[in-house]
């Protein structure tokens, strides 16, 4: 079995679609679970993961599920497989983890 990340998100959330560009250009599979229309279904997320924001991205593996959280958890996760990023982002300004905001 490989590995899939699964994506709790929002469609408009600007984080949520880095997320998903991010592993679809590292080559990652993962699903995306829109929670645009309830947000009964939103509340009960965040909730169930103890997480306050979307994203909320987990990994499902042999291993089982693990939270690994927002997107900036994203990246401190892919770093620790070897995912370099200054070899992914041209530029660091351009990546959402390097900015201040």
């Amino acid at each position: 079995m490989e590995e899939v990340y699964i994506i709790y998100g929002i469609t408009d959330c600007p984080a949520c679609l880095r997320a998903q560009a991010d592993l679809m250009d590292l080559g990652k599979e993962y699903v995306f679970i829109q929670t645009d229309f309830s947000k009964y279904y939103r509340a009960t997320v965040k909730e169930e993961f103890n997480w306050k924001t979307f994203p909320i991205i987990l990994l499902i593996s042999p291993n089982g599920e693990k939270l690994i959280g927002g997107y900036d958890q994203l990246w401190f996760h892919l770093e620790s497989e070897g995912v370099e990023r200054d070899d992914f982002c041209d530029e660091p300004k351009h990546c959402s983890i390097f900015k201040n905001d």
